[in-house]
């Protein structure tokens, strides 16, 4: 039975749950869950890193969770890759949204938009045996409040970028630019840091007023 205790308030006295009372231990538990998680994810960044075949196992002893737990929150290596592929997508995301501020402009937008770009290809370069896994997820399933898709109809509404290209379309050549930019790091071609600069300058260039 649930412990509980009194409130006396002006006119009455009402019952709440204590603080050993079941919402919290249950807020705990997802507390626990949470960070268990985490921390699946944190080594498997860093173990995938080094060794992009590293196993499981590998991985739940880096993580410091047990195995029965790391399969708990990810039953096979397919489930944990594809949980790698989602933080992808959210870091793409929050990347747009820190570029884009009221009073930037739209070359502004692209030259930041590169750097960071680049970062998350950078961190998460074990993921390219992976298909289309880092530049090409949001550009396949793109929701309705894509921040990438949704600042290009805003800005192209303002007269910020060209007319004479549709904003999917200028969404989904920023996607192939991207891909490009990080195989050229990949190959050794460009550093990180030359790669970032140039994808900035060529999507300014590319997309940003004034109209032709």
């Amino acid at each position: 039975m649930e412990h509980r205790v009194p409130i006396r308030t002006c006119c009455t006295i009402c019952w709440v749950g204590d603080a050993t009372g079941t919402n919290t231990t249950e807020h705990a538990l997802r507390s626990d869950a949470q960070r268990n998680r985490d921390a699946v994810i944190a080594a498997a960044i860093r173990m995938l890193a080094a060794d992009p075949e590293a196993s499981m196992q590998q991985i739940a002893a880096q993580s410091g969770v047990g195995r029965t737990t790391v399969y708990r929150h990810f039953p096979t290596r397919e489930h944990l890759m594809q949980a790698l592929v989602d933080l992808v997508v959210d870091e793409q995301r929050a990347i747009v949204r820190a570029a884009i501020t009221p009073d930037a402009a739209a070359a502004a937008v692209f030259h930041r938009l590169g750097p960071g770009i680049i970062r998350v290809g950078e961190r998460y370069r074990f993921l390219d045996n992976r298909p289309g896994a880092i530049a090409d997820a949001p550009l396949r399933h793109p929701t309705a409040g894509e921040p990438l898709l949704e600042w290009l109809t805003d800005a192209a509404e303002r007269g910020e970028l060209r007319a004479d290209l549709p904003p999917e379309w200028m969404y989904a050549m920023i996607h192939g630019l991207a891909r490009a930019a990080n195989e050229e790091v990949l190959a050794g071609r460009r550093s990180a840091e030359e790669a970032g600069r140039l994808l900035g300058r060529t999507l300014a260039d590319a997309f940003a007023g004034p109209n032709p």
